[in-house]
């Protein structure tokens, strides 16, 4: 049990001796003289921000990687001072925020160029800088048979400090394509090393790409999904080791008994096949349990398997129903997740009593973010009104804590 008020009727326990197990297995199959930067965007993927990258800090990584701006200045905010770099474009008025707080920026346009430029020149400072190239994402970036002007302009200015370039895998497609985008990649490398632009850090490995290529780590890599427990797309890499490092906990609020033919929750959808204990758990649709994210179906045989999971779901079969862990047993849920709470039904010999705690398959990042998080080492809870909810310089665009 965590070190948490005896009311709290639901919470989050994020291992930290696990994530620091998967960065020893991560370092131990990396390249030599590859550098590592801890991917904490998206709240650090629904861990927690601040605590999370506090301790990866500690365990030495050597960069830490966001998506926006106000991602990066919440860990300025809460005294992480190590080098952090954004991904997404800024807005114009973002820039000077940026090179004030000493944050490393990515420029994938000419325009980004110019504004990033533009701010230094006003701050009297350099600005810290990585090259986005898209070599087939679709997303941000420059294309590489556009980015060689960029990259010379960035090179020669006296108010950038080009410090590195990288590009972002379609990860999840076949292999092929990954290795058509790296290809592409290091043709421009190549090209800019025969003008004499050498850039000290490229980078182009998220997880996937890391695990299936080594060849491709080059001077960085970009590691989140690993770092945290999961190997992406449920592929396991043999030899590697990853230990879960998130689990979502409640306590029974309540245990009902019905009998055979009894119906469970909105609209009648499950009836009891006999008589039967149900234990009430305080988690619902708010707190992310039984939400989907629900991607377009990469092909038809995706789309097949999507059609046949609904159907075994309208017809209540057991092996598509949410299950959640109580005292070391499986149970099902059973009915509609309410926006608050869900119903298990009880098995058969399975003792269980108000209070009693529940474990429950919650996806990390649809985890409502008013969940308490609970940090543990060696089995023991660091929990404080720091770690939970660590907070924003006050008047930074109202947003507080972890909200983002």
């Amino acid at each position: 049990m965590t070190e948490l008020p005896t009311n709290t009727d639901k919470w989050i326990e994020v291992d930290l001796d696990a994530i620091g197990h998967n960065l020893r297995e991560i370092r131990r199959i990396m390249q030599p003289g590859t550098r590592l930067m801890a991917v904490v965007k998206a709240n650090a993927y629904g861990l927690g921000a601040v605590p999370v990258a506090g301790e990866l800090v500690r365990l030495g990584v050597d960069l830490l990687g966001v998506t926006f701006l106000r991602e990066a200045l919440q860990l300025r905010y809460n005294g992480i001072d190590e080098d952090i770099m954004v991904f997404s474009p800024l807005l114009p008025q973002e820039y000077p925020t940026a090179i004030d707080h000493n944050i490393i920026v990515s420029v994938g346009s000419a325009m980004d160029l110019s504004l990033v430029e533009k701010a230094a020149a006003e701050a009297g400072k350099r600005a810290r800088v990585h090259i986005k190239i898209d070599t087939g994402l679709g997303r941000f970036g420059l294309e590489p048979d556009e980015a060689e002007p960029v990259i010379r302009d960035a090179d020669a200015s006296e108010l950038i400090d080009l410090e590195g370039i990288y590009t972002h895998f379609a990860a999840g497609v076949e292999d092929a394509y990954t290795v058509k985008q790296f290809n592409r990649f290091h043709s421009l490398l190549d090209s800019l090393e025969k003008q004499g632009i050498s850039i000290p850090l490229r980078h182009c490995c998220s997880s996937s790409s890391f695990l299936r290529h080594p060849h491709m780590h080059l001077d960085m890599v970009r590691l989140g999904t690993v770092l945290y427990g999961q190997f992406p797309a449920g592929k396991v890499m043999p030899g590697v080791n990853l230990r879960e490092c998130f689990r979502f906990k409640a306590r029974i609020a309540a245990v009902r008994y019905f009998k055979r033919g009894s119906y469970l929750g909105y609209y009648r959808t499950y009836r009891l096949p006999h008589d039967s204990r149900v234990a009430v758990i305080p988690v619902g649709l708010v707190d992310g349990f039984g939400v989907e994210a629900v991607p377009k179906p990469a092909d038809v045989i995706d789309l097949i398997k999507m059609g046949i999971k609904l159907l075994a779901s309208y017809f209540n079969l057991n092996r598509t129903a949410l299950t959640a862990t109580i005292n070391g047993r499986p149970v099902y849920i059973r009915g509609k997740v309410f926006m608050q709470f869900c119903l298990a039904e009880i098995p058969p010999g399975l003792e269980v009593s108000p209070g009693d705690e529940v474990e429950l398959p919650v996806k990390r990042t649809l985890a409502s973010l008013a969940v308490p998080r609970s940090y543990l080492r060696e089995g023991r809870s660091r929990t404080d009104d720091n770690d939970m909810q660590p907070g924003l310089e006050p008047g930074f665009g109202g947003i507080t804590g972890e909200s983002m």
